[in-house]
């Protein structure tokens, strides 16, 4: 098949990484897959496997299926000539009353988050694309003790976004360090403009913390492994797929989250603690794993064990299975 994506450009961001990764097994699987952005610059940040291309090469490239998940490039997709024309819903917050009203377009939901908007909503059943991470990117945790060290709480830095919470894992560790826990905050981003890397270097915690600026992608798993838990305090309002909470799982690091993007992975106190997003319930739930090394293991392997369900080669098989199916009815 030949499958294209449109994106509004290639820096890291959770939204733009998830269709590269995907591209990329795509290709692996045979296929080819195409991201068409407006300048057609490839990432540098990521070993992308497909191709480049531009807007204006939208028109006339044979395609079997095309999607984007921004509205304002639907009519970009809506006017090519492909055999599937997709919007691949990701936010709740975007305005997507006409597209689902719009019979030519076909919708995937990257979540049952999503999935049960759409439904409510708008009485759309969407096609569930549910995922995604490589798995084999990563590597799982070895040692859940914490011995003579601090106890590290990593969180996603993308400070400038408030939809990302970060600031409640920040007020939660440095509430737990003033009471006595020997509590260290772990931050990592790739800043994509000069305001995010103001930000990120005007940051200041009222605990010991280390903010990762810049660490390569494809060993992010290396960060990970340092953490003790992993805090996502996303708003559930927002928030289709949670990237950082898929990529936590894959490195069996337990896993503190809202429901944001999290109702696939997270099953309470099974593989993990789903928490509300107040302060006080991200501090009592990291207490929960800074005295238990037993239950870091616990929700870590069992995280693990969940998050292999919704590796990319599952996403593809399904997401291929279901245009030919269409394409045979």
């Amino acid at each position: 098949m030949i499958l294209g994506v449109l994106l509004p450009h290639t820096k890291l961001y959770g939204g733009v990484k998830r269709f590269l990764e995907l591209g990329n097994i795509f290709v692996e699987q045979g296929h080819r897959f195409i991201v068409f952005t407006p300048d057609g610059k490839g990432p540098d940040w990521f070993d992308f496997k497909g191709e480049m291309s531009t807007f204006d090469k939208i028109k006339g490239t044979k395609l079997d299926a095309l999607w984007t998940t921004t509205v304002k490039m639907m009519p970009m997709v809506l006017e090519s000539d492909a055999r599937h024309k997709i919007f691949y819903h990701v936010r709740k917050s975007d305005n997507v009353a006409k597209l689902m009203k719009n019979p030519e377009v076909e919708v995937f939901a990257c979540s049952s988050n999503v999935y049960e908007y759409d439904l409510k909503k708008f009485g759309r059943e969407s096609f569930k694309a549910i995922g995604g991470v490589t798995v084999a990117n990563y590597k799982p945790k070895e040692s859940y003790e914490v011995k003579d060290r601090p106890f590290v709480v990593m969180a996603y830095g993308r400070i400038v976004e408030r939809v990302k919470g970060t600031h409640y894992v920040v007020s939660a560790c440095e509430k737990l360090y003033a009471q006595g826990y020997n509590i260290k905050l772990l931050l990592y981003d790739t800043p994509v403009d000069e305001g995010a890397a103001r930000r990120i270097k005007e940051f200041t915690c009222k605990c010991p913390f280390e903010f990762v600026v810049g660490h390569p992608f494809d060993r992010n798993w290396e960060l990970f492994n340092r953490a003790d838990c992993f805090v996502s305090a996303e708003n559930p309002r927002y928030t289709g797929w949670n990237n950082t909470v898929a990529e936590a799982m894959a490195c069996a690091v337990p896993v503190i989250a809202t429901k944001a993007g999290t109702l696939d992975l997270l099953r309470d106190k099974e593989n993990g603690i789903r928490s509300a997003r107040w302060r006080f319930c991200f501090r009592r739930h990291i207490k929960e794993l800074y005295q238990s090394e037993e239950l870091r293991r616990k929700y870590g392997e069992a995280g693990l064990r969940t998050i292999r369900d919704f590796d990319w080669s599952v996403v593809t098989r399904k997401i291929t299975d279901y245009l030919e199916k269409k394409d045979n009815n």
